[in-house]
């Protein structure tokens, strides 16, 4: 595959053993259903086809669903879809398979907006666990008040419980990327947020100028006064940050400034 193409899709291609193990980290049962986002050359696929579950494919490019169905077509439980996976009809496949297991080595250019639209509906699979670049998991799975805490912490800690399952370098990959790798295992929180439209768009006003206190890092996309107020009302130290509220202390600090409650 040339080096252009790669790039266009964020395509870098795991190494057997490393395969292995991750496929192996799944824990995924035979006959359950499980959706693979991106799997290439299908290095992840073979392992997770050969424990006997029931795999749909998603692949953005029609070069690897050629070699995927040169590999696997045959297969029963092997099921493919060429579609860029941001324009997948995700709702349709959920409504057809009960709790699927979702999983892949997540293009690097693409990998938070799979995940921020995934959130929304993990409550209807087992969870999420899959490849991000290693900064990337690294702010999806931070606590409140470490450094790399912030709005997609937020939205993603509001829906799931989340666990850095491996790193892994760039060795294990070609090409090579420039950066580390991480799996992550995401499972539906019991008792995930119910979270109002427009909330995580409040959420990532406050990240906005993350260094500043509450009451200054939103600039002017709201009113300072009201700010103050709710902070005042909350018990907030005067001088608290986005970065130290969990995701329920921004649910009720929305309520109090948005929804007047």
């Amino acid at each position: 595959m040339d080096r252009a193409r790669r790039r266009k899709f964020g395509q870098n291609f795991l190494d057997v053993e490393t395969a292995v193990a991750i496929a192996g980290d799944l824990p995924a049962n035979e006959g359950e259903a499980v959706l693979e986002i991106g799997p290439g050359h299908g290095a992840l696929t073979e392992h997770l086809l050969n424990r006997g579950v029931d795999l749909t494919a998603v692949e953005i490019d029609e070069q690897c669903v050629a070699v995927l169905n040169e590999k696997f077509g045959e297969r029963k439980n092997f099921h493919i879809t060429n579609i860029d996976f941001l324009k997948f009809d995700l709702q349709k496949f959920l409504d057809e398979h009960d709790k699927p297991w979702v999983t892949g080595n997540l293009p690097y250019n693409v990998s938070t907006a799979i995940i921020a639209g995934l959130m929304p509906r993990l409550h209807l699979t087992k969870g999420f666990m899959g490849m991000v670049q290693l900064e990337v998991a690294e702010r999806i799975c931070a606590s409140p008040c470490s450094k790399n805490y912030g709005s997609l912490s937020v939205l993603v800690s509001a829906f799931a419980d989340t666990q850095i399952l491996r790193k892994i370098g760039p060795e294990h990959f070609t090409p090579k990327p420039n950066v580390d790798s991480a799996t992550m295992l995401l499972t539906p929180r019991a008792d995930a947020l119910q979270a109002p439209e427009g909330f995580f768009d409040f959420v990532r006003a406050a990240f906005t100028q993350k260094r500043k206190t509450l009451a200054n890092s939103f600039g002017s996309a709201y009113d300072k006064k009201k700010i103050q107020e709710a902070i005042e009302l909350l018990d907030y130290p005067t001088t608290v940050r986005a970065e130290e509220l969990s995701p329920e202390q921004f649910l009720e600090f929305y309520r109090v400034i948005v929804q007047g409650e």
